[in-house]
């Protein structure tokens, strides 16, 4: 049974999500996977666009329980609610002991969000040249923003924060249950704090033969691909908020010269983008962040199903 492992970072990468899940709701057929197991990431706990996804996502297996299963290797083309949609600690085999902190849940739980960035890197516990080069790399506002809503469109201080990533019991989970046959899929933009961080930094990891995770050969050679979405909205101005879409392409570009001489390892790689038609609300993150669907991320949910057709 082959497996999809989408992992929809920031609240681009839900979005996405969310519009996939109502394609596959539709009857969309998934080429060469048997199950979607959706990871979302993202330290804005309450993030509403994230909530709105995990809801849906729950709701599809609530009402795709309700319907009579095909029958054994019978295809589902065209069937409503046909894929099989998953949490990752789902796919635990029976008999198999499954760590506990590893929640049946779509989301990755982040632990120590609820602190400024000083103190989660433990800054008074530094030594002192360690000191000076936090203070180099991070300006005192960072340092004593509180991270529950995610980065605020910083990538230097999500790079920091996300390396947790891969020694939590769920991505060493992930590695234990990923299969020859199985695929993984990144979904993030380009502009904003949590997505531009974590792509890259999970690419790098999953490619890396030295990485402590289980299955590394297999994940080493698997097919990955990727969505990046390049500024498609943007924000009206607000005095108190730490995002100003005006930067948007001025990261964009940034990102792009980055992704060029050091991303590595992708069997393909999608990037789509549009020009804002109007301004959406302002929100650093929390529940009020819920922004209107966009037909973009219709388009970068085409691109997941593009990806399947593609040989291995």
């Amino acid at each position: 049974m082959s497996t999809l492992y989408i992992f929809g970072i920031g609240g681009t990468g839900s979005r996405v999500i969310r519009s996939l899940t109502m394609l596959l709701a539709a009857g969309v057929e998934l080429k060469n996977c048997d199950r979607v197991v959706p990871i979302i990431i993202d330290p804005d706990a309450t993030n509403g666009d994230k909530q709105r996804t995990i809801e849906l996502l729950k709701t599809y297996q609530r009402l795709r329980s309700q319907i009579k299963p095909a029958a054994p290797g019978a295809s589902t083309y065209g069937q409503f609610f046909g894929a099989d949609i998953q949490t990752l600690a789902s796919l635990a085999r029976p008999g198999e002991q499954r760590d506990t902190r590893v929640k049946d849940t779509f989301e990755y739980s982040f632990s120590g969000m609820e602190e400024p960035l000083r103190d989660y890197l433990r800054y008074t516990n530094l030594p002192v040249e360690s000191q000076y080069l936090v203070d180099l790399l991070f300006d005192p506002k960072s340092l004593d923003e509180n991270l529950k809503v995610g980065f605020k469109g910083s990538p230097n201080v999500g790079s920091v924060v996300l390396n947790q990533l891969v020694d939590s019991p769920e991505f060493q989970f992930f590695g234990n249950e990923f299969r020859a046959g199985d695929r993984i899929f990144f979904i993030s933009s380009i502009f904003g704090g949590t997505g531009a961080a974590g792509f890259p930094l999970l690419l790098k990891n999953l490619r890396d033969r030295d990485a402590k995770l289980p299955h590394i050969e297999l994940l080493n050679t698997a097919p990955i691909g990727a969505l990046s979405l390049l500024p498609y909205f943007s924000l009206k101005s607000e005095d108190s908020s730490a995002i100003d879409s005006n930067t948007f392409i001025t990261k964009t570009k940034a990102a792009l010269a980055y992704y060029q001489n050091n991303l590595t390892g992708l069997n393909a790689m999608y990037y789509l983008g549009d020009q804002a038609q109007k301004q959406n609300d302002n929100h650093e993150g929390g529940i009020s962040q819920q922004n209107n669907a966009h037909f973009i991320e219709v388009v970068g949910a085409l691109a997941v199903l593009d990806f399947l057709d593609k040989p291995d």
